[in-house]
């Protein structure tokens, strides 16, 4: 079983949803969802700066066969080699599937499985915990506990809540977020104490300077230098320049993001033409998200940022 102490020595640093790569004819591309992961560790991630977390909302897992999900979580372990980090997505509505990935996951070296509620339904307290306890009934993999509030299920998790989750041995982290800002504070209070936190909210600097592990941002898949950069700062504890060099290009970024988010769902989508920008295989998407929102004057302005960040990024370095 992994304990937190090994959950806070592993899980460090900058927690990256890696991008599924689908193929034009709408297949499943093992071959560069491994590259793409094997590219970000070539640019310099180890444990201790990265996080990989295979197949999830941003792997567009939702959109996938287990059979897919199973392949993509390979090819990331593949490329890490146990060099980085993994969190895996397990989730799903049907338990005996989640239980299936969690056991794939120990079978291909994969630590740490993200574990949320059945997240189409209205979440009741008593159904997640149940739903945690019976997964963990069946494997030994480490479980991130999951406040997945801004898509499926919509459920903000309350502290009591997550308190049962965490007396559950497989509970060694949490990946945190909340709607709520004091529910998101509280959170870090109380599992900061208890178990690896991940924040999956908007507060970056400050939730290191509260103790978080580390943070989840989609901008490595395409430019990880920066991300890095902002690490090295807030563990220099230059909380000042930190939030300078990370809002000077999360700004801009945000903003293309939020053009894209408005038109179509899903979390790939935003990310794939940065990555095309980089010279990265990025790849179609499959509905519901639509690559015709991403217009050729909204993938020039993407250029445009990247190159112009990049080259601040060289300067500073």
């Amino acid at each position: 079983m992994i304990t937190v102490e090994r959950a806070k020595q592993r899980l460090q640093g900058v927690c990256i949803p890696l991008a599924t790569i689908f193929k034009e004819d709408g297949s499943l591309d093992v071959d560069s969802t491994r590259a793409n992961a094997q590219w970000i560790i070539d640019q310099g991630a180890r444990e201790g700066n990265t996080i990989f977390i295979a197949c999830g909302s941003g792997g567009d897992f939702s959109v996938q066969t287990t059979e897919e999900r199973k392949q993509a979580i390979s090819a990331v372990a593949e490329a890490s080699a146990g060099r980085i980090p993994i969190i895996a997505s397990v989730q799903d509505t049907d338990i005996r599937q989640t239980i299936e990935l969690c056991q794939h996951c120990e079978e291909v070296g994969v630590e740490f499985v993200q574990m949320s509620s059945a997240y189409y339904y209205d979440v009741l307290p008593g159904d997640i915990v149940n739903w945690v306890k019976e997964c963990a009934k069946h494997t030994d993999v480490g479980f991130a506990a999951y406040s997945h509030h801004y898509s499926g299920s919509k459920y903000d998790m309350t502290m009591d809540v997550a308190d049962q989750l965490l007396d559950i041995p497989n509970t060694v982290a949490v990946k945190w977020g909340s709607p709520n800002i004091g529910n998101y504070l509280e959170g870090f209070r109380r599992f900061v104490p208890r178990a690896a936190v991940v924040n999956n909210g908007p507060l970056t600097i400050y939730g290191h300077v509260l103790g978080c592990n580390a943070w989840v941002s989609h901008v490595p898949n395409f430019f990880p230098q920066h991300s890095w950069h902002v690490w090295d700062l807030m563990k220099a504890g230059d909380y000042v320049e930190a939030q300078r060099v990370y809002d000077e290009f999360m700004q801009p970024y945000n903003r293309m993001r939020g053009q894209v988010s408005r038109e179509t769902a899903g979390e790939g989508i935003f990310v794939k033409p940065w990555m095309e920008a980089a010279g990265l295989v990025g790849g179609p998407s499959r509905l519901p998200s639509r690559d015709e929102v991403v217009t050729n004057e909204m993938r020039a302005e993407i250029r445009t940022i990247l190159e112009e960040a990049r080259a601040r990024e060289s300067v500073a370095v």
